[in-house]
């Protein structure tokens, strides 16, 4: 089934819902149901894309589309899941791999899962123009209501297969760099030239770690776009060959994270947690209804066995950080990467846990046991 058809198979209308692909048109709409519908949590974040939702789209794949539901009635947007393509490692080799985010549900229609079920069922027409076997999805370890609902094996929903617990780190950032201290190794900041590098070192280092993306030089440029360029990268050489990198890529003009709710304990000590927080390394709690001031740390690979080149090249990530006003930096890891008890040690903060799962349609079943599950996961944080 070609695009134009799926396109044509999503305008219908099923019972009270209409289903279609989103288009411009649709953008704020889309954006008022991620700004209306936070994520249930001890501390309750909405994930927004203001001022225009389809430029944080394109920057997660080659291919984004977005399923939308609306009340047939009134027309209101009730719903809406997403799926972005790009190439990722899969058992060291580079493969199509769907990525399913940013499933919403209005407030108002919690208790309506045949929405989500007939949502899923278009997103398996769609699937077979998508060019994919796989995809990668995260949920919060505590939305223990999403999870058992996904991982129920309804009709119409593909499989959920639990991967790993994924580790999000958020810690202050400091105002000092700190110097490689190692003969014939070297720091240096990004440029054109260095892209190159900077793509190798990344795709030598992640290639064995399952879900990482795939990246090019020309990649890498075509994210100025998104506000990530050349000079927010530090690169580690030893001798003339690149080891390791990291850049700072702050996403607030395009994808903001905004605090819609504190728990009554935390809203109390917020003021003396905020007084204390340059002396814990606990990030800074904003009041409600605004954004957290941080930026990723993207685009890092490390050697697991060259651990004192970890702290170096963070810090030195800390200069560009602070010319942006950014109070934290957020990076992610498997947990069980042995480069977690080094950053928790190292930078302390406060830590988020999602459940990657592997996902596939019945069909593909021989594809999800291909992959080997005790590789470690390591996709980019910032696109998820």
């Amino acid at each position: 089934m070609d695009g134009h058809a799926v396109e044509s198979e999503l305008g219908a209308v099923t019972g009270n819902v209409r289903f279609s692909l989103a288009t411009a048109e649709d953008d704020a709409d889309v954006r008022r149901l991620l700004r209306e519908n936070p994520m249930p949590g001890r501390v309750s974040i909405s994930l927004e894309r203001e001022p225009d939702a389809g430029l944080a789209a394109t920057a997660e794949g080659e291919l984004h589309r977005t399923i939308i539901a609306r009340d047939a009635v009134d027309g209101r947007m009730i719903a809406m899941g997403s799926v972005s393509v790009r190439e990722r490692y899969l058992n060291g080799q580079p493969a199509r791999v769907g990525y399913l985010g940013q499933l919403r549900l209005d407030h108002r229609c919690r208790r309506r899962i045949s929405v989500i079920r007939r949502g899923y069922g278009l997103l398996r027409e769609l699937h077979i123009s998508l060019g994919v076997r796989l995809y990668l999805t995260s949920i919060a370890s505590d939305n223990t209501v999403a999870r058992r609902l996904l991982e129920r094996g309804l009709p119409d929903m593909p499989v959920y297969r639990p991967l790993c617990e994924f580790v999000t780190l958020v810690f202050r950032r400091s105002r000092n760099g700190e110097r490689l201290r190692k003969d014939g190794v070297s720091l240096r900041h990004g440029s054109l030239e260095l892209m190159t590098d900077v793509a190798n070192v990344l795709n030598t280092t992640v290639r064995h770690m399952q879900f990482a993306p795939v990246w090019s030089r020309a990649e890498l440029l075509s994210l100025e776009r998104y506000g990530l360029h050349p000079q927010r990268f530090r690169i580690v050489f030893e001798g003339d060959r690149a080891i390791a990198c990291a850049a700072v890529w702050d996403q607030r003009d395009m994808k903001q994270a905004v605090v819609r709710g504190y728990p009554p304990a935390l809203r109390v000590a917020r003021g003396p947690l905020n007084l204390l927080a340059p002396f814990t390394r606990l990030p800074h709690l904003p009041p409600v209804r605004s954004q957290l001031s941080h930026a990723f740390i993207s685009h890092f690979a490390a050697p697991a066995d060259r651990p004192e080149l970890i702290e170096p090249l963070i810090r030195s990530l800390q200069g560009s950080a602070h010319q942006r006003g950014v109070d934290c930096l957020t990076i992610g890891f498997d947990s069980r990467d042995p480069r977690l008890p080094i950053f928790r040690r190292t930078f302390g903060g406060s830590e988020y846990r999602t459940q990657l799962y592997v996902v596939h349609w019945p069909d593909d079943e021989e594809a999800a046991n291909a992959v080997e599950g005790d590789q470690l996961v390591a996709p980019e944080v910032a696109l998820l």
